[in-house]
């Protein structure tokens, strides 16, 4: 069954470069009283709070060079001085005794590189006496083609989810077996269901999941591939989106990936990934591709190709 997702306009929008969010890692603050911050570009929407004072200087270090020109404060006529070293990432502040008590001020920043995130936002709280003199903001990095990746991943989920509808909404009125398959004209009177031995594919090591057996299947506009297989790994395993890539790197059209259940470490399980393709589509050696349900482990297969 297909998950809940995020909008592919919403992915979109983070590769268009919206300012990224910080996260506060768990051991924030070292002995010296430096609070540690960690930058990253999924995070909560939230720009973090930082205390400033008058006349005392305050400093956040990035760990990672800044554009030229890219550190805007605002109301700057608040501060007695603003001190950026682009090169090392560094931005110096001190407040001036006008600095208002009663509303937050604003810092932004834009990193030197194409990485994400591309820019961060702070909120400047005035406070007396108790200004912070050192933020150390870790900025962690992810590339615009991972980006792309995802979203291309969320697209052909959010095409999946329309494809089971439809199936469903279709599965009420058919009838099942044999008579379904012959009413859906997935086999006629001389084009049956072919099927194929294909265990001897090639997966990358180290992968959790492990093909035990697998076959292929190819019926009138539809193909298929049933896999036997086990988990190795010491966590379970949900298998929820696959692509079939032919050689030609054109991605044949997922319908379903069925079973949607975890399979407990050191239990087998056999899983059916369902495409269109036509007989010509159908031909040539093809890459199936697992990812797992709410994590990052990929299952790759090498070899898989059709009666």
């Amino acid at each position: 069954m297909c998950a809940l997702l995020p909008s592919v306009p919403l992915l979109l929008a983070l590769l268009a470069g919206n300012p990224a969010t910080t996260q506060q890692v768990p051991d924030e603050w070292d002995m010296a009283g430096e609070r540690h911050l960690e930058l990253t570009a999924d995070g909560t929407g939230q720009a973090p709070e930082m205390r400033i004072s008058p006349n005392q200087a305050s400093t956040i270090m990035f760990n990672t060079p800044l554009q030229n020109g890219g550190v805007v404060v605002e109301e700057k006529e608040y501060f007695r001085s603003v001190m950026v070293d682009e090169a090392a990432g560094v931005v110096t502040l001190i407040p001036s005794d006008s600095a208002p008590w009663n509303r937050p001020l604003q810092v932004a920043v834009r990193f030197a590189d194409d990485e994400f995130p591309r820019s961060a936002r702070f909120r400047l709280i005035v406070h007396p006496t108790r200004a912070e003199r050192q933020v150390r903001v870790y900025r962690r990095t992810r590339s615009s083609e991972s980006y792309q990746q995802e979203a291309r991943r969320q697209h052909a989920r959010a095409e999946q989810c329309v494809a089971e509808l439809e199936q469903v909404r279709a599965e009420q009125k058919r009838p099942d077996g044999l008579t379904g398959l012959l009413d859906a004209r997935l086999v006629r009177e001389d084009r049956g269901v072919h099927a194929r031995d294909i265990s001897k594919l090639t997966q990358r090591p180290g992968e959790t999941l492990q093909v035990l057996r697998a076959f292929s299947y190819r019926a009138e506009g539809r193909v298929a591939v049933a896999l036997q297989v086990r988990n190795q790994g010491t966590q379970s395993w949900t298998v929820e989106w696959a692509e079939l890539v032919a050689p030609e790197g054109t991605q044949s059209r997922v319908l379903r990936v069925w079973p949607f259940e975890p399979i407990p470490p050191g239990q087998t399980l056999q899983l059916v990934v369902e495409a269109e393709a036509t007989t010509e589509q159908a031909r040539g050696t093809f890459i199936l591709k697992l990812w797992e349900a709410n994590g990052p482990r990929t299952l790759t297969l090498r070899g898989v190709a059709f009666p």
